[in-house]
């Protein structure tokens, strides 16, 4: 076990943030904060492909989309029990097909552009090897970049979010694993007065094989309230007002599952990688392959305050363990 701790203390916060059209949403947060001074800086790379457009529980292939993004990703511990999220995704999509919409974007070329500001913030309620953090994020887009196309780079949206983090490590009955979840709520903005804010779940089940190698098995689900569905032949059978609209509007639920690992390659610095795919969609573009690779970095700023009551909290085994331990991220899903 004294390994396995060591471990977990090496593994940095390479946080996966979101993707419009892809399988990873949120500047990726969890149970576990980083101590005070502590934080973490990763960048990313996913590629997604999509073929699947669902109208709306029936499936066609009216054309691909391809994405690629770069996600780079800063975490930061203000106090042991206050932390800050913040991330940029820059996407680069095309769209080769036989339905494009009108617009430069879906030329069959790579376009690219910033998507959306991510920010949130963790509040630790508990710590140790149970841990519940609740958490408030929001969703600001750089600027006014194109949504009407497939090859869009986002929705274009702003959106408050509010949920929380709940993680445990089994290590008394399964050494080495440890389980997490997030249940989230989105108000998102509305369009044409069409309310569609989303309910949001991920979990993670994840192993230490290793000291330096961890694999993980994830999922991820929306069910949006509100929306539209689409009609059977496609944003064409929407009035023209909506057909402008419809990605931004339509009642997107889905359910993606993946998997993939990390491995320590030093102190500070963490390799990961997974791949995801989707098994249940309606509405909008089926996630058919989704992969990403990146690097993380942890630093430390200074010492926290002794004898605060927050670090007095974390003087145990048990507490340092889970915290550190928190600094292992994996794919999830929310987009």
């Amino acid at each position: 076990m004294a390994g396995r701790r060591r471990a977990r203390s090496w593994i940095v916060p390479a946080a996966v943030a979101w993707l419009a059209c892809g399988f990873s949403g949120t500047a990726s947060a969890q149970a576990w904060l980083p101590a005070q001074g502590e934080g973490s800086i990763s960048i990313q790379w996913q590629n997604t492909f999509s073929r699947d457009h669902f109208f709306p529980l029936i499936r066609f292939d009216i054309g691909h989309i391809e994405t690629n993004a770069l996600i780079v990703d800063a975490t930061y511990g203000l106090t042991n029990k206050l932390a800050v999220d913040v991330s940029l995704p820059y996407i680069a999509s095309k769209y080769n097909g036989p339905q494009p919409h009108p617009t430069k974007l879906d030329d069959g070329t790579y376009h690219g552009t910033l998507q959306d500001f991510r920010f949130a913030v963790r509040y630790n309620l508990r710590a140790g090897s149970f841990a519940v953090t609740p958490y408030v994020g929001s969703i600001v887009p750089s600027h006014s970049y194109e949504f009407y196309a497939h090859a869009a780079p986002g929705r274009r949206l702003r959106e408050l979010q509010v949920g929380a983090y709940v993680a445990k490590l089994l290590d008394r009955a399964i050494p080495g694993v440890f389980v997490q979840a997030r249940l989230a709520y989105g108000f998102t903005e509305p369009v044409l007065n069409i309310g569609h804010s989303r309910a949001m779940a991920d979990l993670e089940i994840g192993d230490f094989v290793t000291d330096r190698l961890r694999v993980f098995a994830v999922g991820s689900g929306q069910l949006t309230r509100g929306g539209i569905d689409l009609p059977i032949m496609g944003s064409v059978g929407l009035p023209m007002p909506m057909q402008l609209v419809h990605d931004r509007i339509d009642r997107t639920h889905f359910l993606n599952v993946g998997g993939g690992a990390s491995f320590t390659l030093k102190e500070s610095v963490d390799l990961f990688g997974s791949i995801m795919t989707n098994v249940a969609n309606r509405n909008g573009h089926g996630l058919n392959r989704g992969v990403s690779l990146g690097v993380g970095w942890t630093f430390k700023r200074g010492k926290p305050a002794a004898g605060s009551g927050a670090r007095a909290t974390a003087q145990t085994d048990e507490d340092d363990e889970a915290r550190t331990l928190g600094r292992c991220v994996c794919q999830r899903g929310d987009r």
